[in-house]
């Protein structure tokens, strides 16, 4: 009996040396484990951004493949178009060439033969144009007076078109007065460069 007190002793204590062990590692790997785990997952989930990636990407490719061929067929379509309709020309008539005075519409014969040139370009040409007759005056004088020289002056010039064969209906005049200068008024070169009449010639 006294042998047998000790073997119980002795068992119970390794019994429980045997239950701390499991405990602590227990308590141990459990930590490392999840920790695992959870790294596992996240490479399984880093993984599959990289082939959802991969997807987009190759349908990012296959998208960018269509428009360049889409663009190639438009740009070839173009070759084979006319141009599309706009300016053909702009001619501007300055004080040197239609020698307009101060103050003054009365289109010279100067001015009449450069004019007489552009409408027989434009019969060469054999296209159906419209002609802008733009109108404008140096700043001598007031706003109002040198609003209606512009319209005479590219009034003048439309008339001389007319009777050169230049169809009316193809021709409209507009005054800018004095709000359009290409030059300094305060000088008697900018104010000779300012009394001009400008042609914009649209197909």
């Amino acid at each position: 009996m006294s042998r047998i007190a000790p073997l119980i002793v002795a068992s119970s204590a390794v019994l429980l040396s045997a239950c701390a062990t499991k405990e602590y590692v227990k308590e141990t790997v459990a930590p490392v484990q999840t920790s695992v785990d959870g790294l596992g997952s996240r490479v399984q989930a880093h993984d599959e951004g990289i082939k959802s990636l991969n997807g987009r990407l190759q349908g990012s490719e296959g998208r960018i493949q269509a428009l360049e061929q889409e663009a190639a067929v438009r740009a070839q379509a173009a070759k084979n178009m006319p141009p599309p309709p706009g300016l053909l020309m702009s001619t501007v008539l300055t004080d040197d060439k239609i020698k307009f005075s101060a103050g003054r519409a009365t289109l010279t014969e100067q001015g009449g033969q450069e004019l007489d040139q552009l409408v027989a370009k434009l019969k060469a040409d054999n296209q159906p144009v419209f002609i802008e007759i733009q109108g404008h005056t140096d700043s001598t004088g007031s706003d109002s007076l040198n609003q209606q020289l512009g319209l005479k002056r590219a009034e003048a010039v439309r008339m001389h078109l007319a009777r050169a064969g230049v169809p009316l209906a193809r021709m409209a005049t507009i005054s800018y007065g004095e709000t359009a200068p290409l030059a300094d008024n305060n000088t008697r070169e900018g104010r000779s460069i300012n009394r001009r009449v400008q042609l914009v010639v649209m197909r």
